[in-house]
Parts: structure tokens; sequence; C-alpha cells
């Protein structure tokens, strides 16, 4: 699905981890906490590389496939778990963030949380946000095969809350975002506040230092 120049997005599909809260150490902990439950010596630096992609994708990289085949859902499940455990102590709002959510609802933007996260950190993370209500909709990990960096979530997303006429693009804070969008010939805006380098991160078509710049200094590109 290509852009035609000179028009501006009417929906966005918003990555949860990075951008709205400041997760990604916590959940790169929790993974690293909860490979060691099954035997794997893998530190929080070593799995922060790959916060973004879906869980099952993101153990590919640690687990052999037979033990991914065999271990996947339970290793997910104990990092949720741990993750869960560390939220009310680790996990943060971004500052001015759901505000700008909030500021783009009343715009008539559509916004689609589009993560690759479970359904259960969803719901604690947009209490924690006050954006019940606000959003169109979401997907979550659970509502796919495949998630980021494959482009699952976001075909879902727009499918589903029939977003392809009003142009959407997608907003996240890591590699995957920027590939799975780009995937289906969405545009993908990258945010730095998710702590990815700044090299991973330039084949996005925008780069902005978080959420509530990208509303601010480019409101322009939105309709």
């Amino acid at each position: 699905m290509k852009r035609p120049r000179g028009t501006r997005f009417g929906a966005v599909l918003l990555d949860l981890d990075g951008c709205l809260v400041d997760s990604n150490d916590a959940h790169a902990s929790a993974w690293s906490d909860a490979l060691a439950k099954f035997g794997r010596d893998v530190p929080a630096s070593g799995v922060r590389p790959h916060i973004g992609k879906g869980g099952k994708e993101l153990l590919r990289d640690f687990v052999t496939p037979a033990e991914h085949a065999l271990l996947a859902d339970a290793m997910g499940a104990v990092q949720t778990e741990l993750f869960m455990a560390r939220f009310s102590r680790e996990v943060r709002p971004f500052p001015g963030a759901a505000a700008a959510v909030r500021a783009m609802r009343r715009a008539g933007i559509l916004v689609v949380l589009a993560s690759s996260a479970q359904k259960d950190v969803i719901r604690r993370s947009l209490a924690l946000l006050r954006l019940d209500g606000v959003l169109t909709g979401q997907t979550s990990a659970q509502d796919v095969e495949k998630t980021k960096p494959f482009d699952d979530i976001f075909s879902l997303a727009i499918d589903r809350f029939d977003l392809a006429p009003r142009r959407p693009v997608a907003i996240g804070d890591t590699p995957y975002d920027v590939a799975a969008a780009h995937q289906i010939g969405v545009p993908c805006m990258a945010m730095r506040s998710g702590g990815f380098p700044l090299r991973t991160l330039r084949s996005a078509d925008h780069l902005f230092a978080g959420v509530a710049e990208a509303w601010e200094k480019g409101r322009h590109l939105f309709a």
C-alpha cells in the first residue's frame, strides 16, 4: 500500500512498549530471568536488542527449534508473570505520550494499539495510561500467529478497523516495527524513546524523540 505524495495520515498503528510506556528494560530483565528458570543463562543485555519482537519470535534466538516447539508457550507465560511483578516498580508512562494520543483522538485521527504484547500487559498499561475508551481498538500477540518483525499485527489492525482508506502510519520504537510496517507498504515513524541505536532506525520514514514530539513537531503529517 503506497501512500500518495502530499497525503496526510488519518490513522495510527501505535506500539506500546517503548512508545507509550518505558518498559523495554523491564521486559529484557524479565526475559533473562525467565530463560534462567529453564536453564538458559542469558543476561538482560543480551536480550535487550531483541525487545520489540513478539515473545515467540524473540525466543527463536535463544533456544533450539525443538525446544521452541515444546517450551515457547511456557517460557512466554513465565516471562509475562515476571514482567507483571516488576510492573509497578519499573514501568512508567513516557511524559506527554498519553496526552498526545488523546489529542489525536480529538483531531479525528484513528489510533489502534498494534502491539506484540500479551493482553494482560496491554490491559494494565492502558489503565496506567488512562487510555481506556480513547483508542479505536487494539491487537495483541494472542490475535495472530506471527508477531513483529512480521507484519501480522499491523495487517490485522488495518483490516479489523478498516484503516486503509485513512492512510495509516505505524509508530514504533524498534527496527522490528519498521520492518513490519514496510513489509506491507505502510510508512513508519520511529521513536528514539525505546533506546535503540539510531543506526537501527534509519530506514524509518520519520524519526522523533517520542510520541509527544511526533504529535507536536510532526502535526503537519497528520490529517
